[in-house]
């Protein structure tokens, strides 16, 4: 079993809140990785390996990264780790109306930061509205193309045909 966690559950066992137990259980081989922004090093492999798995399979290895949003990835803190870089990348591939991602603020794509560092949920933003823009601006962003909308988002071309008819788009067709 592999568990993963960004807390010492040595300290919580002490503490009362983690059960002891459980904790060694877990605690068979520990393999402690710092967070990325102590891995700058890594940061260029790892946006270039998530460029290849989400891009569309019918244009792979045309995608590349520009010098500029490069130097951008490597001097963002990534508090969200690796998970945050790999969904900036899906976001920038999903937007992108060209082969080379160009530079691109890397905190706007981030939510919303409290004063204490945890992420803040906007008010009044509906998983299902952040659903129909994400699916609009993809569909803008590939010229109306469903199949590579879907590669983009990683549905089928089948959801992107229900979710275009759920949330009422237009039907959208390349000019």
């Amino acid at each position: 079993m592999i568990a993963t966690t960004n807390r010492s559950l040595r300290d919580d066992v002490d503490a009362g809140r983690f059960r002891a137990d459980l904790y060694y259980r877990l605690n068979v081989v520990p393999i402690t990785i710092p967070p990325l922004r102590e891995r700058l090093e890594d940061i260029p492999a790892l946006a270039k390996h998530f460029l290849r798995k989400h891009e569309p399979k019918s244009q792979c290895g045309l995608f590349e990264i520009s010098p500029e949003l490069a130097g951008q990835l490597q001097e963002h803190d990534w508090p969200g780790n690796v998970r945050e870089l790999e969904n900036f990348i899906r976001r920038a591939l999903a937007l992108s109306s060209g082969t080379v991602l160009p530079a691109q603020p890397v905190e706007e794509n981030s939510q919303a930061r409290r004063a204490d560092g945890r992420d803040a949920l906007r008010s009044g933003v509906t998983l299902q509205s952040m659903e129909r823009q994400l699916l609009e601006k993809t569909l803008e962003a590939t010229g109306g193309n469903r199949t590579r909308t879907a590669e983009l988002m990683g549905l089928s071309l089948r959801t992107v045909r229900n979710k275009i008819r759920e949330y009422g788009l237009p039907a959208w067709r390349p000019a």
